[in-house]
Parts: C-alpha cells; structure tokens; sequence
C-alpha cells in the first residue's frame, strides 16, 4: 500500500466516523423521543406509525456512511467485507428462518423482528473478524 493510498484510507476512515458518529446520535436521540412520547402521550396512530419508522432515517444514513467507506477501499479490502457480509447474511437468514419454525412447531418464545438487524451486525463483526485473522 504507497503512502498516497494509506493517506486516502485515513481520510476515508475519519470521514466515516464522523458520518457514523452523527447518525448513531441522531438515532438514539429519535428512538429517546419517541420512547418519551410514546409512554407519555397517547399520540394518533398515524403519529404513532410516524415514529416507529422514524428511526429508520438514521439507519439509512449509517448504511449510506458504510457504501462510502467500502467505495475508498481497495479490492482486497472490499472482498474481506463481501465474504463477512455473505457469511452474516446466511447465518442471519437461516438462523431467524429455523427459528421461525422453532417458534411455530416447537413453541419456542417468539423473538420481535427488531432484533434481526443488531443479530446481522453482531455476525458481521464475527465473521469479518475470522475472516480477515484468515488472511494474516
């Protein structure tokens, strides 16, 4: 990797941390808010269906801050990320798939759909992990 490119990558990586960083705080503050007015106000449902996707804006917005790191990195770096994300995307899928059957033929206690995002992240992390000690 030449100086330019390393140089490039740092750029990259505190552009992303920032960008990450504002939307992580802009999630947690909408899903506080519309934690407090939920619990504290009986707003309409449209209101209510506002707020439950609300917190969607952020998240698309750290995806977003993800695409445009991946975009700065070189291929050997971005097939690391690929491999991570096919092995989370096919732990995550089938994992909530067998549990899904588990909850219906086996009365296993049903788990809320909101956790399937932080369970994909969680395996990313694993998986890019393992991956990438592969390569050393």
């Amino acid at each position: 990797m030449t100086c330019e490119t390393s140089a490039n990558l740092k750029r990259a990586g505190a552009r992303y941390t920032r960008a990450m960083t504002a939307a992580a705080l802009a999630y947690v503050a909408i899903v506080a808010i519309a934690v407090y007015t939920l619990d504290r106000f009986s707003p309409p449902h449209w209101t209510v269906i506002v707020l439950s996707l609300l917190p969607m804006a952020p998240a698309l917005l750290m995806l977003r801050a993800y695409l445009v790191f991946t975009r700065s990195m070189d291929e050997f770096q971005r097939r690391l990320q690929n491999e991570a994300l096919i092995v989370a995307c096919a732990v995550t899928v089938f994992g909530s798939f067998a549990y899904g059957f588990l909850e219906e033929w086996a009365e296993f206690p049903h788990l809320p759909l909101i956790w399937v995002l932080p369970a994909f992240c969680m395996v990313f992390g694993v998986a890019h992990i393992v991956i990438r000690l592969r390569y050393k």
